[in-house]
C-alpha cells in the first residue's frame, strides 16, 4: 500500500469523481482508475459503489476511509519532523527549570508565542537540580546555578529578590530596604536549597550582621502567604501574591540583591536552532516584562 495511492483515494472521496481527482492530482484518468483498482485488490475490498453518475464509498470504503487519512496524516507529520530536524528545529522542547521560574518567567513567555512555534513540555526541578534533567531528556534547562562548563548556555536574566510586607506595614510606603534594616526585622525565608536564601545569607554575612528566621519555607508561595497573615517579612524573588508590597534589597554597597537566571543545553543538540531561539527570547522577554535592569551580562 503506497501513501501516493492514499493521497488519490482520498482526493477521489473529496471530489466524489475520478475525472475531478485525476485533473486535481495531474494524473492521467485510465491511470488513476487502475491504481483506485489495485488498492482495492491489496486491501480485498470494494472501496467505491460505482453504480451511480457519482462514486459513493461502500460501508467498507467508510470504515477504511478514517484510516487512510490517519495513515496520510502520519506520514506528512512524520516528513515535517525529518525536515525540521535536518534543519536544526524541533518539534517539541522540553525545558527544566524551578517552579518559581516556570511560574512567573516561562509560562509568561510562552503565553506570547503563536502556533507556529514548537510545542513545550516543562518539568520542575530544583534549582541544583535542573541541569541534571538534561541528562534525562530535557533539551534546556533554567536555574539559578550556574551550569557546568560541558554545556552550552547563555546567561537569562538578573531578577532582584524582594521584601515583601503587607500594606499596613510600616514600610509600605518605601520602595526599597537596606540589608542592615531588613536583618533586624522577623524574616520568612526559604531554606539554604534556593539560591534566594543563600544570596540573602552571604549578603548578611558581608554587612556583619545576623537575622532571626520565623520560618523557613520549602515553597515561594508560602512564604508569601505567611507575610500576608502577618508573620514577618517574606524574601523571595517571586512576582507579587496576596496583595504584598515588594521592596528591594539594597546590599552594604548600595546595589541590589538579584539572583541570576542561566539557561544551558547540551552543545550538540539536533535542535539547536530552536533552543538558542528559546534561551535568546527568554532573555528578551525578561527585558520586556521587568525592565532593562535585569539584562543579563555575559
Amino acid at each position: 500500500m503506497e501513501l501516493r495511492v492514499l493521497r488519490y483515494f482520498l482526493t477521489i472521496v473529496e471530489t466524489g469523481s475520478v475525472t475531478k481527482a485525476a485533473e486535481e492530482v495531474r494524473v492521467a484518468q485510465p491511470s488513476l482508475s487502475r491504481q483506485l483498482r489495485g488498492l482495492e485488490t491489496s486491501l480485498g475490498m470494494t472501496l467505491f459503489d460505482r453504480g451511480g453518475k457519482q462514486l459513493v464509498l461502500t460501508a467498507a470504503g467508510r470504515r477504511f476511509l478514517p484510516l487512510a487519512r490517519d495513515l496520510v496524516a502520519r506520514a506528512d507529520a512524520a516528513e515535517a519532523a525529518v525536515g525540521a530536524l535536518a534543519a536544526g528545529r524541533a518539534m517539541r522542547i522540553t525545558v527544566a527549570a524551578p517552579p518559581t521560574t516556570i511560574t512567573d518567567v516561562i509560562a509568561p513567555f510562552l503565553a506570547t508565542w503563536g502556533p507556529e512555534d514548537p510545542l513545550v513540555t516543562v518539568q520542575a526541578e530544583s534549582p541544583a537540580h535542573a541541569y541534571q534533567a538534561l541528562a534525562r531528556g530535557a533539551d534546556v534547562a533554567v536555574s539559578s546555578a550556574p551550569p557546568r562548563r560541558r554545556f552550552a548556555g547563555l546567561p537569562v536574566a538578573r531578577l532582584p529578590l524582594w521584601a515583601y510586607v503587607r500594606a499596613d506595614h510600616a514600610w509600605a510606603d518605601r520602595d526599597r530596604v537596606t540589608i542592615e534594616e531588613l536583618a533586624a526585622e522577623p524574616l520568612i525565608v526559604l531554606t539554604p536549597a534556593h539560591g534566594t536564601r543563600r544570596i540573602l545569607d552571604h549578603a548578611v554575612q558581608d554587612a556583619d550582621a545576623s537575622y532571626d528566621i520565623v520560618l523557613e519555607c520549602d515553597t515561594p508561595h508560602v512564604a508569601q502567604a505567611m507575610a500576608a497573615s502577618g508573620h514577618g517579612i517574606a524574601v523571595v524573588s517571586d512576582d507579587p501574591r496576596f496583595d504584598l508590597h515588594p521592596l528591594l534589597i539594597l546590599d552594604g554597597a548600595g546595589e541590589p540583591l538579584q539572583i541570576h537566571l542561566h539557561a544551558a543545553w547540551d552543545a550538540g543538540h539536533y535542535a539547536l536552532r530552536s533552543i538558542e531561539a528559546f534561551a535568546t527570547g527568554l532573555a528578551r522577554f525578561c527585558v520586556e516584562q521587568y525592565g532593562p535592569q535585569v539584562t543579563a551580562r555575559g
